[in-house]
């Protein structure tokens, strides 16, 4: 698809780092419809709430900007959604970020290594970073620190706000007359 705002004319009225900023939105803002759709698919008796939960995906972290870690950061809320759990807590994609950003400051140690490799498996199924063989060396080695660092790093990424809340339907999803049990009665 082409990119709706790369032409010279905005780039030289709005300037490049706007444009990117904008175009980044506009990417992640497909992906996110394009995720609910897929998780409507898969499970359509919370096609409701998953529906509404678009505000839930949304993040200020610039390396969501890279499609393979915002899709699976969306897929991991959404099946939050799903299954009723909370939507709080980091998502494996977010502590893969921290993990990514932490290796840019110093040697990663053992067990974060680990959880690099643990939340990488989890955030992005398919996209092998190392084999599963080696990643069960790092959890054989480390699993109990491992299970601490995934606990600390979920905690310390938790949105406060990053829930469904209450929510308010006019029975129109997309401009399209549904059955929402969100339609105030």
């Amino acid at each position: 698809m082409p990119k709706m705002i790369d032409t010279p004319a905005i780039v030289q009225l709005l300037g490049y780092d706007t444009v990117k900023v904008l175009d980044t939105a506009f990417n992640q803002l497909e992906w996110a419809e394009d995720e609910i759709r897929r998780a409507i698919r898969r499970s359509p008796s919370k096609a409701n709430e998953l529906y509404h939960s678009f505000p839930l995906l949304k993040t200020d972290n610039p390396r969501m900007a890279v499609e393979l870690v915002y899709r699976g950061h969306c897929r991991e809320l959404l099946k939050r959604v799903v299954s009723g759990a909370d939507t709080r807590p980091g998502t494996a994609a977010e502590v893969c970020c921290l993990c990514s950003y932490m290796s840019t400051i110093a040697p990663l140690q053992m067990p974060a290594m680990g959880l690099y490799f643990r939340m990488w498996a989890q955030a992005f199924p398919g996209v092998p970073v190392v084999s599963a063989e080696n990643r069960q060396h790092y959890e054989a080695l480390g699993k109990g620190e491992i299970d601490d660092l995934e606990a600390i790093s979920r905690k310390k990424l938790l949105v406060p706000g990053r829930t469904l809340g209450e929510i308010k339907c006019k029975g129109l999803h997309h401009g399209v007359r549904v059955r929402c049990k969100y339609v105030a009665k």
